[in-house]
């Protein structure tokens, strides 16, 4: 990576993992805080699959949360051949607010991609009740949010990682796929460089292999992974 790249993207540490891929891909079900009741986190469940086959890129009679995408992304709509792909990111429940302890509501975010690869995608804001699992108030969007990585993107992330780069194949070649850990970051693009711009989906991750006590350790593997653009290069920093 370039110098000038480097003064441009702001790394933001969502979190450091060290995990393999087949156990991001074993768990199907969404995480729900724990911090919810059995009840509650059943009807959030209900919400969610609600959700699980959206009609229209765009949600119609939602709200603009910053900046209104292009009106060409309005008129998006799913069909049998090109299908509207989200992912479930994160799920926040309100605070409790004075003389009410209970939690009632709970904020669910969803990162829709752009159908036209290399466009940035969106952040899908729902608010729902907790005690019946039906959302309150309007569908909000929301286009320059960072909306922190699912992990179901983290997994397509790890197979781009593994299919585009010679490093990474490297490392995993005869080796159990268990004894290779990764450490990953995500990235927040701030300006356009040759390599990205803001919108991007990147992470960076760090692979290493469990080793022999005889054995010497191999260089660990740095790699950036564009989910929009569908690219992997080194890092080289």
């Amino acid at each position: 990576m370039s110098g000038s790249t480097k003064l441009t993207v702001l790394l933001t540490a969502v979190s450091l993992l060290m995990n393999t891929l087949g156990f991001l891909q074993a768990r199907e079900d969404p995480v729900l805080p724990s911090s919810l009741s059995k009840e509650q986190q059943s009807n959030l469940l209900s919400f969610l699959k609600s959700q699980a086959t959206p009609t229209h890129y765009i949600p119609r009679d939602a709200k603009i949360g910053d900046v209104a995408p292009p009106e060409r992304d309005q008129e998006i709509m799913a069909t049998k051949e090109r299908p509207i792909k989200q992912y479930m990111a994160q799920i926040t429940p309100h605070r409790p607010v004075p003389g009410q302890e209970a939690v009632t509501k709970a904020d669910v975010y969803f990162y829709r991609p752009n159908p036209e690869k290399g466009k940035p995608g969106i952040t899908i804001k729902y608010t729902v009740d907790l005690s019946t699992g039906k959302q309150i108030g309007a569908t909000e969007i929301l286009t320059k949010a960072h909306t922190p990585i699912s992990r179901d993107e983290l997994a397509e992330a790890v197979a781009k990682a593994k299919e585009q780069s010679k490093a990474v194949q490297a490392l995993y070649h005869k080796r159990d796929p268990r004894d290779v850990r990764y450490e990953y970051l995500q990235m927040k693009i701030n300006k356009k460089t040759n390599t990205f711009e803001p919108g991007d989906r990147v992470i960076r991750f760090v692979f290493t292999a469990n080793v022999d006590e005889k054995e010497t350790p191999p260089k660990p593997v740095r790699v950036l992974v564009n989910l929009t653009k569908d690219t992997v290069i080194d890092d080289d920093r």
